[in-house]
């Protein structure tokens, strides 16, 4: 990356090379082959949209762990060995610069310069065994969050810290939608049912979460794509031109770079059991604590081409 190249992307947004809309931290529209639990294509916004996603929920029967690095004390970052992407850049960058002022013909790779400004935007850094144990052996807490498909049971957990928890919940228990304006006249029973199934991991790992967890955090943790082609150009900023309308709320259609037009959707909150103790450990005739969380209603975006 040139340091034109720098520069601008520090003042236009910028997008993943794909032929779907993604403008990391901004926008998103889901990827088909990410999306669990149904197959209803839809746009997130907001810090966690946008990234690099594989690997569904569906198809997990395992946990990842997750931590805010920048809210590490940072001697206690130094001695876990956590180095925030900013840090990792600046050092890079120096490297660069030496060896270019020791050779005038040095040409450098800078293809993990671009790496670490995706890994910028990503609020979540994930974290091995090892750090883990560290981090809760100092009073540091973190996430530890993940799904397993041969019970259907999604968890998320407060590892550490001042207010350690667990939580867990099932697919397959009943839920108690609120009162809230029913399905759109424009939107089939069959895509308003699989609009809701797509987005039921992300509402409640956000709702159990205090909106710390989202299911996108989750997927690019669990991502191995590699590096990325990050390209700062006119379909990024319109992408985040349309993110700003969309957020607004005073827009119920907006056009979008590559799919055209995206309309919102009306999701109604609903509540949910909340177990306390991992449900296949719990004993016949053993009581089972649990807590009922509620989970608000809010707003989906799904592409207008795709209503059936």
């Amino acid at each position: 990356m040139t340091k034109r190249h720098r520069e601008e992307s520090a003042i236009r947004p910028f997008r993943l090379a794909e032929n779907h809309l993604a403008v990391p931290g901004i926008i998103g529209v889901r990827s088909p082959s990410s999306l669990s639990f149904g197959k209803r294509v839809h746009v997130l916004l907001g810090p966690d949209a946008g990234f690099p996603e594989a690997y569904p929920l569906a198809e997990w029967k395992r946990d990842v762990a997750l931590v805010d690095a920048r809210t590490i004390p940072p001697e206690l970052r130094k001695q876990a060995d956590i180095r925030l992407p900013d840090e990792e850049r600046t050092g890079l960058e120096v490297y660069l610069w030496e060896m270019a002022e020791l050779n005038a013909e040095f040409a450098p790779d800078t293809r993990e310069l671009e790496s670490l400004t995706l890994d910028q935007l990503a609020r979540l850094t994930s974290l091995d065994a090892q750090t883990r144990h560290f981090l809760e052996s100092h009073g540091q807490a973190y996430w530890l969050a993940g799904y397993t498909r041969h019970s259907d049971t999604l968890w998320v957990h407060r590892v550490g810290g001042a207010a350690p928890f667990k939580s867990w919940v099932n697919r397959a228990d009943a839920v108690r939608e609120d009162e809230a304006p029913g399905r759109p006249g424009w939107l089939s029973q069959e895509a308003w049912s699989d609009l809701w199934r797509v987005r039921w991991a992300d509402r409640v790992l956000r709702a159990l979460s205090g909106g710390e967890v989202t299911e996108a955090a989750l997927l690019l943790a669990h991502s191995h794509q590699g590096r990325q082609n990050l390209i700062p150009d006119d379909i990024a900023q319109a992408g985040a031109d349309a993110a700003a309308r969309m957020a607004e709320g005073s827009a119920d259609e907006v056009e979008l770079p590559f799919h055209g037009p995206a309309r919102r959707v009306r999701l109604p909150g609903f509540t949910m059991t909340v177990w306390e103790l991992q449900p296949l450990d719990i004993k016949p005739g053993q009581p089972a604590p649990s807590h009922e969380t509620q989970v608000p209603a809010e707003d989906a975006w799904v592409l207008v081409k795709d209503l059936g």
